[in-house]
């Protein structure tokens, strides 16, 4: 045998103890178990028109809620929009004859936008950072909202401010408005607001005057309790809690927080309950399977009747008159919440925003 042949045959021997030896390594255990990673938890202001989270809605069937058959209205998807494409919003949109307030973050950032009789929206809010949740006050002059008043890399803050109906005049509702505040609601007569808070660790109603004194929490409960709204004759307020059940149930109560009644049960994981003009109903919306939906109701839990149905989440409703609703919705397939309007039977749907990759919520409306 040749010399250069056994100088290769060493080598290929030599090549091989080494791979063996490493494949060896590689088929034992770690001596060093995997480190944990760690997490840094974060305190975020949740998106303004996403109902809360729930784990999961005992409610099955439409016919728990002792629902009438379901109502007429199909998919909004299957509905063309009436926009144009001359401007954001279009042109001969339908939009309801009053004053309408809503929400949309078309430009950019959460703005605050008006519809008056009619006529295409006009940005009130374009100073503000970010302003959510209108209310107009029950004359129809003045707004109540929610602005995001977190400074950079500073502590998540959300504060009740008002103005006047054409976006003037901006100023919060009280100076010392710690943690997250949400929610404004109007009294009546116009001279008080209710909202909610988690300034004392948990989210409880507040009632406090327009001109920021008298500040009086409600409820008073170590759950939290959400959504208020005044009843038009100013005896009750109804709202929503997890203080029995551990998810959202409707209940209403005094003026004081005295005499609180549940009026719906856990079964309707509710959210936003809003009183009709007359007093003689109570929307709300109540999420059943995956999605949220509309329903009606008499003020004492019964007659509950769905307004909407669809493939994806139709949520946060407000009343147009006593026969109409204009609400968000978000369509399983979309990309973004738009609003629509709709009879409270169920026809005549309209959609009025159709803008892709934003959010149109929180309408208000006012004669």
């Amino acid at each position: 045998m040749s010399r250069n042949r056994i100088v290769l045959l060493v080598i290929a021997l030599v090549v091989v103890v080494i791979l063996l030896y490493f494949l060896s390594r590689s088929n034992q255990p770690s001596s060093e178990p995997p480190q944990p990673v760690e997490t840094t938890a974060a305190t975020t202001v949740p998106s303004p028109s996403t109902p809360a989270a729930e784990d999961s809605s005992p409610l099955s069937t439409p016919a728990q809620q002792q629902a009438s058959p379901l109502s007429p209205l199909t998919t909004p998807g299957q509905f063309e929009s009436p926009l144009g494409v001359a401007s954001p919003w279009g042109t001969g949109v339908p939009w309801p004859e009053g004053r309408l307030v809503f929400h949309s973050d078309q430009a950019g950032t959460f703005q605050i936008f008006a519809v008056v009789d009619g006529q295409g929206p006009v940005l009130l809010t374009g100073d503000l950072d970010k302003s959510v949740e209108p209310a107009f006050s029950p004359d129809g002059q003045q707004i109540a909202f929610t602005y995001y008043a977190t400074e950079p890399n500073g502590p998540d803050n959300t504060q009740i401010y008002l103005m006047n109906a054409d976006g003037s005049n901006k100023r919060p509702l009280m100076e010392n408005q710690p943690n997250l505040n949400w929610r404004p609601a109007w009294s009546p007569d116009g001279q008080q607001l209710l909202f909610i808070s988690n300034r004392d660790g948990n989210f409880e109603i507040y009632k406090v005057n327009v001109d920021g004194t008298g500040l009086v929490n409600l409820t008073n409960s170590p759950s939290n309790d959400h959504d208020p709204d005044w009843s038009p004759d100013g005896s009750k307020i109804v709202f929503v809690s997890d203080r029995d059940y551990g998810v959202r149930a409707i209940y209403t109560m005094n003026p004081d927080g005295s005499d609180v009644q549940e009026i719906v049960g856990p079964e309707c994981l509710c959210s936003y309950p809003r009183w009709s003009p007359d007093g003689s109903q109570i929307l709300y919306a109540s999420k059943h399977d995956t999605t949220w939906d509309l329903f009606v109701m008499n003020p004492d839990g019964s007659g509950i009747r769905q307004i909407t149905s669809g493939s994806g989440d139709n949520f946060i409703g407000a009343w147009v008159g006593n026969d109409r609703i204009i609400f968000a919705a978000e369509e399983a397939s979309s990309v973004g919440t738009d609003l629509y309007l709709v009879h409270l039977n169920g026809d005549d749907l309209l959609q009025l925003t159709n803008i892709p990759y934003t959010e149109e919520s929180f309408p208000h409306w006012v004669p």
